[in-house]
């Protein structure tokens, strides 16, 4: 059995592995927090060869260092590593999610997760099934539900809300590099390539930063935004 665990927090990383070896006592265990120190993708940076290399088992935080750019199932799979891939992460909401499981994952798990039920979500990926959270399967049902078929039309006829100031709630990090985009005119297939997203996911970023702000349609968003003294924070804020 050759495991990877992959995380740049050392307190939660040395946690992971425990659970890890509990579960498997007899496992060939890698621990690192960058994706830098794997070889193969040290090499790739480099311009060198990739070989292939597999593990029974990936466990993966979701914002790694040595994926600037990307998502880090992509670079893995770029570089020659393969295996099914569990993502532990310190997000919860569906939209990363949503995110992590278009990625190639086979599972999502928060890091609040408790232990025991992580050992068993991370035993049932190694046996090739697949693990999300009830709450957090029956959101993204919901979401799919609802947002598969959104289109420039719909946002369009997005109600607009009383008043110019302030968004309803605060906008995440995400939403604030998807608002600076939107400010450029950029398309959802555009910022999808520059935010390594997929177009449904920034399609569902595009109607809640709409709703937060209460704007009828992309131009009404940005042009509220101004007023509210929030897109030059967003611009500040681009890069991924």
């Amino acid at each position: 059995m050759k495991i990877l665990v992959a995380d740049d927090h050392p307190l939660f990383r040395d946690a992971l592995e425990l659970s890890v070896r509990q579960a498997w006592p007899d496992a060939e265990i890698s621990c690192i927090g960058s994706l830098l120190e794997l070889p193969a993708v040290r090499d790739a940076a480099e311009g060198g060869a990739t070989p292939a290399l597999r593990y029974d088992l990936v466990v993966l935080d979701w914002r790694m260092p040595g994926a600037e750019g990307s998502n880090p199932i992509s670079v893995l799979r770029q570089t020659g590593i393969q295996g099914p891939v569990a993502v532990v992460t310190g997000a919860e909401d569906s939209l990363t999610a949503l995110e992590v499981l278009r990625c190639g994952a086979e599972a999502f798990l928060p890091k609040t997760t408790p232990r025991r039920v992580l050992a068993q979500a991370l035993r049932l990926v190694a046996e090739g099934g697949s693990f999300v959270p009830k709450d957090v399967a029956l959101d993204l049902m919901h979401m799919t539900e609802m947002s598969l078929d959104i289109d420039e039309a719909e946002e369009s006829e997005a109600p607009a809300l009383e008043g110019e100031g302030a968004p309803a709630s605060p906008l995440t990090d995400r939403e604030q590099q998807v608002l600076s985009m939107l400010a450029t005119g950029a398309t959802n297939k555009e910022i999808g390539r520059n935010l390594s997203l997929q177009e449904v996911t920034v399609k569902l970023h595009t109607r809640r930063i709409l709703r937060k702000l209460g704007a009828r349609n992309r131009t009404d968003a940005v042009r509220r935004a101004q007023q509210a003294g929030l897109l030059s924070r967003s611009l500040d804020e681009a890069a991924p």
